[in-house]
């Protein structure tokens, strides 16, 4: 008989599968998932896992902006570039140094889309490159497109997170597709890792 405690990890593994995803690898308490983009040889990226940690602490570690050029992996630089709506709608600019490629930079408009109440809901960013950006500078590469999300989901009465970061990244230039593929698989997997990290070492700073 088929226990209860299985259906969920059942339920998702069903609801990737039908939505392309194939997974790629499971490593660290998070599963990292891969599906290509119809028009494009390049894969979207997707990971999910835990966070020992709320989802409002969690939000708070993807969203320090200020901090992301010393916490994040890969990135040089990273700065606020403006607002609309309060903090609702947010333009950043980063310079990223990935491995197997040159140095690039990028600017996004991130939109905050949450569902919450009362400790109920998700958190929920989304972002996609923006033509509000400063010129290129010489010596790096723009991208050419990048959109994704981070989905942030109580679980544990609210205690900890169900995390889902999702990222696609076309980095332009002339680079092999397998390779940027083959970057991308590792990439996000660190970044999870970091933002888990840093939410959890956060919260219990903030606990003691």
């Amino acid at each position: 008989m088929l226990s209860l405690a299985l259906l969920p990890a059942l339920v998702l593994l069903a609801n990737d599968a039908s939505e392309g995803w194939t997974e790629v690898t499971k490593t660290d308490g998070f599963t990292v998932y891969s599906r290509v983009e119809s028009g494009t040889t390049i894969a979207e990226m997707k990971v999910v896992g835990p966070i020992d940690a709320p989802p409002h602490d969690v939000w708070k570690t993807v969203r320090d902006y200020p901090n992301y050029a010393a916490r994040m992996p890969y990135t040089d630089e990273g700065k606020l570039m403006g607002s609309e709506g309060g903090d609702k709608v947010l333009y950043f600019y980063s310079v990223v140094n990935a491995p197997l490629v040159d140095r690039r930079d990028y600017c996004i408009r991130i939109v905050d889309e949450s569902v919450w109440n009362e400790g109920k809901g998700y958190l929920l960013m989304t972002w996609r490159e923006t033509p509000k950006c400063p010129s290129p500078r010489e010596g790096l590469v723009r991208v050419k497109a990048t959109h994704g999300s981070w989905k942030l989901e109580p679980t544990a009465n609210g205690t900890k997170t169900n995390a889902t970061y999702v990222i696609y990244t076309d980095p332009g230039g002339d680079i092999p597709k397998w390779i940027v593929n083959q970057g991308n698989s590792t990439v996000v997997g660190n970044i999870f890792a970091t933002t888990r990290k840093w939410a959890v070492k956060e919260r219990a700073a903030a606990s003691r």
